[in-house]
């Protein structure tokens, strides 16, 4: 006589295997989240040195964050460059068709001054950064950072903006604690202009608050990841909700044009983060 399961050995069984999975895929879920972190530190080392490197090339001038960056006389300072298709024409942030794909927006990382020293173009993409999808064409963004707006965003010397920013990197103070790179969560079908605009005083004639503009990117569970002028990287754990739930209202409201918000009363540790961290404040 053939030995056969018992309904409720069956049971048993199909229960331990419930069981082991619900231990298993939130640890697997876990190492998935820790395993981007770490790459998405690495990304951000990688382009902090490199953008230090350029200055060591140019007298201590930086590159600028503006993508397609060129001062008087036609120098190419821009960090990335405007995505472009098989044949080199620029692609529209805003067209539906065709889609930017992953390889346009190589294209025009390829044409920055960064990459001379990356190399590398995945380095310009977190893999954390995989559920965002431009409102557009529906695509996924490639580009996850990028480069403060105090960091060399006006090149065009007879513009105001040019006196409000840094050019030099002598200008840094405590380079260790300046923020260079930032990920940034914008729906367009790139993140527009290549810089992270941030509510500074200067950017907003606001000389009594500090408030949030580009929505930054919270792509490591409650964690960022930000590059720094001397090179290194490290992780920020947001402590206020409103910063932890900023990005996914405006995707939520259908926004891509954003505007300053400030954070309520008590919770404004995370602006003061990144206070400390915006180099103009802070320049020589």
């Amino acid at each position: 006589m053939k030995k056969a399961f018992t309904l409720i050995e069956l049971l048993v069984v199909i229960a331990i295997i419930a069981l082991l999975l619900a231990i298993v895929v939130p640890a697997l879920h876990l190492a998935k989240r820790k395993g981007s972190l770490i790459v998405c530190m690495v990304n951000t080392k990688n382009l902090s040195l490199a953008w230090y490197m350029y200055k060591e090339d140019y007298d201590g001038r930086i590159m600028s964050a503006q993508m397609e960056g060129r001062e008087p006389g036609g120098h190419y300072v821009g960090w990335t460059g405007t995505p472009r298709d098989v044949n080199g024409a620029t692609m529209s942030i805003t067209q539906s068709s065709p889609p930017v794909t992953d390889a346009d927006e190589i294209r025009g990382i390829e044409r920055g001054r960064l990459i001379e020293y990356v190399k590398d173009p995945k380095t310009f993409h977190c893999p954390g950064d995989n559920i965002r999808r431009s409102k557009y064409d529906g695509t996924p963004v490639f580009l996850s950072y990028s480069v403060p707006t105090c960091l060399y965003a006006a090149t065009d010397t007879s513009s105001t903006r040019y006196k409000q920013q840094i050019v030099k990197y002598g200008e840094i103070t405590s380079p260790s604690q300046r923020y260079n790179f930032v990920e940034v969560a914008q729906t367009r079908n790139w993140n527009m202009s290549g810089w992270f605009s941030f509510g500074a005083p200067e950017w907003t004639g606001d000389n009594q608050r500090w408030g949030w503009w580009d929505p930054m990117a919270v792509n490591h569970g409650d964690t960022s990841v930000l590059g720094f002028c001397d090179g290194h990287s490290e992780s920020r754990k947001w402590q206020d909700s409103f910063t932890k739930e900023r990005v996914n209202k405006l995707i939520a409201q259908n926004v891509d044009t954003y505007n300053v918000e400030y954070p309520p009363a008590g919770q404004t540790e995370d602006i003061g983060y990144m206070v400390k961290g915006w180099a103009y404040r802070h320049r020589q």
